[in-house]
Parts: C-alpha cells; structure tokens; sequence
C-alpha cells in the first residue's frame, strides 16, 4: 500500500489507508494475520505485547479496547470493539506537518511538541501542540467518551498560540487612593495630580498595561520548553516574579523621578494594579499559517489533487457555492459534490 508521507498532489487515484479486515487467525508470537477485504493480509501486533514495547503509541479501553503502535513510518490503530463497525485496522502517517480544523485523528504525530494542557469544564479537555516543521500550533480536543468509535482526537483550531492579558483593573481602589491623598498634608500636588491624570487616562493605560503583560507572557508560561504547562478554565497566573506594576503607571505618565516614586509608592499600597495578571491561554484560527499549507494539510489525509481543490474550494474557504466552481472547472456538480465528499470523508475517518 503506498504510505501517504510518499504521495504528492497529483495522486488523483490515490488508495485510501484505511483497512477493514474479514477475518482474523491467531499465531504464537503475539501477531495475528488478517484478511483484508483487497485480498491481501495484515500482520497485527498483539495489545499485551505492544504494550511493554518501545513501539507503543496509544491504549484506550471502552466499549472494547483500542490501540496503536509503531511501524517503519507509520501508527498502526487496532480498534477492537464490540460491534463489528468498530473492529478494524488502519494505518495514519507516524508524522504529520499540517492537519486542518476538524480532523480526526487516531493517534498524537510523534514531531509534534506538547505545550500546554487546558483542563477545561466539567471533563472536558484540551491540549496545544506545536509543529515545528510548518511553525503552527494546534489545538486539539482530548477524548474522553466511553465509545470506541468517539475515541479520536479531534482538531478544534490551528494558528498560533496566543497567551493574553485577561484580567481587571480595580480602578475603584485608585479613586479611593485618590480622596486620601487630597485631604493628606504628607502628600505633594503634584503626585495627587498625577494619579488624577491616571484615572482619567483609563483606556489609554489600560491598553498600555495589556500589551506590556502580553510582550512576556508567553515567554512566563512556557519557561520550561520540554515539559507541558497545566492550565484551568483556559487562564492561568504564570509569573514567577510580582509582575512590575507599579513602574509601569509612573512610566505612562511621564513624571520627573521624585515625582514618580511618590506615585509608586501610593499605587504599591493602593493595590489597584494586579501584581500577577491573569492571562488567557488558546489558539488564535488561522494566524501564522504558511502559504501552502492547507493544500498540504490535505495531501497528508491522503486527499486526491481532484478532492483537495474542490473541498478548499467550496468548503475550507468557501469561495464559491459548488455550482458555480462546476460551471467553471465545465464538471457536473455531482463531480464536485462527491469529491468533496471524499476530502471530508478523509478527514474525519
């Protein structure tokens, strides 16, 4: 069978990966022979034996069991569930340099690199992964349903990893600061002046603040490159260090050295200024996708050149209705329609 790593765009016919086997007979060496519905046979591992191996990749249990390995340049996924639609045998490229939103996939790509995981509510969950070979991110749903058939991980977004400002002001707690100072004999015009101008200067130095956590905050989050971050609810808290606050204000406004230490100092003890802002974690769709990629993206799920251009087309990019792409390519629209339900079909399977 000709692997999808080795295929190129111009594959119209190309064969699909997936096998469904008719019937199986069992050896002694932990392998089993199937025969396929092509006439050929496949030699499967057995789950017990792949799983104290080095080539193990994935182990789900559900209604029936589910399991992958590796082999040359492939996962082989062994579904074994109850019903006869979920007992089948496929193999998925070990590696994959582009996938689209709303694929399905069986197994994680080994080159890929783990970033973050999102506990998200209740039990769902998500995980970042960066590919480094195309340079985006993706944002991937984890399965946790006790269906065989539900047991894949499916492509939420793909782009780039955003981690932002995602947190409040307490501008009450200023206005607050502000009415001490006025009636305090201890505290200089100028610094009651200054803090008046940062109340009123709200947005502005709102703005300010945001895009001076977001500068560092991706840099904070993932410190470690080589292990995942945890993060809940999709936020997180990921300084190390206070975050420095208070000097930001006294920048903003602009104030001559005294003064600005005075404002620092009233604004340290307001605590109008959260010392370490919540910042939001998630992937942003289609930011810093390279040219070809979706083409490429398509090639890999083993799409024919005929099915990629008719799904990005009509589809992805919903450029045209497929009438009118028919009329141009002088197809009939059911040529179309059934290419692009080919490209779905592989998408999702």
């Amino acid at each position: 069978m000709r692997r999808v790593h080795n295929q190129t765009i111009g594959d119209d016919e190309a064969e699909t990966s997936i096998k469904e086997s008719t019937m199986t007979e069992s050896n002694t060496d932990n392998t089993s022979i199937e025969a396929m519905t092509d006439g050929g046979t496949e030699t499967i591992r057995d789950s017990d034996e792949v799983r104290f191996s080095n080539d193990d990749v994935r182990h789900h249990s559900a209604d029936g069991y589910l399991y992958a390995y590796r082999e040359n340049d492939e996962h082989v996924v062994v579904s074994r569930g109850r019903e006869s639609r979920d007992r089948w045998t496929k193999r998925v490229p070990a590696e994959r340099d582009a996938v689209l939103a709303g694929e399905h996939l069986w197994t994680i790509p080994e080159n890929w690199q783990h970033r973050v995981k999102i506990k998200g509510p209740a039990e769902v969950n998500y995980r970042i992964y960066h590919i480094p070979e195309s340079g985006v991110d993706v944002l991937v749903t984890v399965p946790n349903k006790t269906r065989i058939v539900d047991a894949w991980y499916g492509v939420k977004r793909v782009g780039t990893l955003n981690v932002t400002y995602d947190d409040e002001i307490a501008w009450d707690k200023l206005e607050t600061t502000i009415e001490y100072v006025r009636d305090s004999e201890e505290v200089h015009n100028d610094v009651v002046e200054a803090l008046e101008t940062l109340n009123q200067r709200r947005r502005g130095f709102e703005r300010k603040f945001a895009s001076s956590v977001n500068l560092c905050a991706k840099e904070a989050l993932l410190g470690n490159p080589h292990e995942p971050v945890t993060v809940h609810q999709w936020t997180a808290k990921p300084w190390a260090d206070r975050f420095p606050v208070d000097s930001l204000a006294g920048d903003f406004l602009n104030l001559n050295t005294e003064t600005r230490d005075a404002v620092v100092h009233q604004l340290s003890e307001s605590n109008f200024l959260p010392s370490y802002p919540t910042v939001r974690v998630d992937v942003a769709e289609g930011e810093g996708i390279p040219d070809g990629y979706d083409v490429r993206a398509l090639v890999e799920a083993d799409a024919s050149r005929s099915e990629s251009i008719d799904y990005l087309i009509t589809e992805h990019y919903d450029l045209m209705t497929q009438a009118h792409w028919a009329e141009i390519r002088g197809m009939e629209v059911s040529n179309i329609n059934k290419n692009v339900n080919c490209a779905k079909k592989k998408l999702s399977d």
